[in-house]
């Protein structure tokens, strides 16, 4: 008897991988700045806004990391207001 594999094919990088390039996308186009700029003026370690959307990810998936990208946005929005 043949055994059958079955094949799972895992979206997921190349759905990060959109979420990460609209988001570079939404900074620059917001802030006129790199996420290495915006880690250095927050002083955030250099992955930690990787490691804030990747937990977002894995709580929520594609929906709560747009979601965390969403609240960080208007987070730096308010910060630079000021």
């Amino acid at each position: 008897m043949l055994e059958q594999k079955n094949k799972i094919i895992d979206f997921s990088f190349y759905q990060k991988k959109k979420i990460y390039n609209e988001f570079h996308a939404i900074v620059y186009k917001e802030f006129n700045t790199s996420i290495s700029d915006i880690n250095d003026f927050f002083r955030y370690d250099n992955n930690h806004l990787y490691e804030v959307l990747e937990e977002a990810y894995d709580d929520g998936g594609p929906l709560k990391m747009r979601e965390e990208v969403g609240y960080t946005i208007e987070s730096f929005k308010l910060e630079f207001s000021k």
